[in-house]
């Protein structure tokens, strides 16, 4: 095996910049599960000749299942009372609410939704991320089983343009070459500010080989991609709990990303907790 490289995960730093918004610090836990009728949609996969999203098209339109959660991580919508992101998130935010409908956080054109409930899945783990990683000699950090349920108050009104339903794949195996994409409001460099602009990001599904140099890669429960060219998208702080869609469906939540510890940079591996891995778990939880 290749030498270890330095990982940690995409949300290693909690960005100070990232306002706070109403109901955070709030979280109202109830046991009643609410059933929500789903407007599905498939995901316009139309790219410029140099695989970017055409500019014409509003980010949040191009991805209108993504989220912000909590004010500091992405998440994605699978029904009209249901998000999911990445359980780590829990660690920088109380995860009070949600905005969709936006593709800028600062300006007030999003909905806000609160959450009356958090769902992690009982087998997640992770390394001490929060910690000095040459401090502690630390050569690899990542998390597994890496999901977050999250319930709203009171349900999303699907539009089907700007707040929409993400189906849910139940592949075990991602086709090796399948190109995907994510969007969130990370930064673009390591310790940087949080964008308030939604971006999205190309990237495409790379064999299990490609992650295996990641010491703790896993392909049970997680998927191994890579920037496509010319511009190898990459993920950063922030950009945590971001969906993976790919054929018009869900693969996978952002979790953790090569040499983030060091910098956020072109080509770096990103690693998402795979969806199919977990998808009777969702079924329980949502009934979905």
């Amino acid at each position: 095996m290749l030498t270890p490289q330095r990982l940690s995960v995409i949300a290693l730093v909690l960005v100070s910049c990232a306002r706070a918004r109403p109901g955070d610090n709030d979280l109202v836990h109830f046991d009643d599960e609410t059933k929500s009728q789903e407007n599905r949609i498939i995901l316009d996969s139309k790219l410029t000749e140099n695989n970017e999203i055409p500019a014409s098209i509003p980010i949040n339109e191009k991805f209108p299942h993504a989220v912000l959660f909590g004010g500091v991580c992405g998440g994605s919508i699978i029904s009209a009372n249901w998000i999911i992101t990445a359980a780590h998130c829990t660690l920088f935010t109380s995860g009070g609410f949600i905005l969709a409908g936006t593709n800028n956080s600062e300006n007030d054109s999003g909905l806000l939704h609160r959450v009356k409930r958090l769902v992690i899945h009982p087998l997640f783990t992770v390394g001490p991320y929060w910690l000095d990683t040459k401090q502690f000699n630390l050569n690899q950090i990542a998390a597994r089983w890496d999901f977050l349920l999250a319930e709203l108050e009171t349900p999303l009104p699907l539009n089907n343009k700007t707040i929409a339903v993400i189906p849910l794949d139940d592949q075990i195996r991602t086709p090796v070459g399948l190109d995907a994409g994510f969007a969130g409001y990370g930064t673009d460099r390591h310790g940087g500010i949080m964008s308030q602009i939604m971006h999205g990001r190309e990237l495409s599904v790379q064999a299990d080989d490609v992650c295996l140099k990641l010491e703790q890669y896993r392909s049970k429960d997680m998927i191994c991609t890579k920037g496509r060219p010319p511009r190898y998208d990459f993920a950063c702080n922030g950009d945590s709990g971001s969906g993976l869609v790919g054929g018009g469906k869900l693969l996978g939540v952002a979790s953790w990303v090569e040499n983030d510890s060091i910098e956020c940079r072109n080509g770096n591996l990103v690693v998402f907790s795979r969806i199919a891995s977990v998808r009777d778990w969702i079924r329980k939880v949502t009934n979905i």
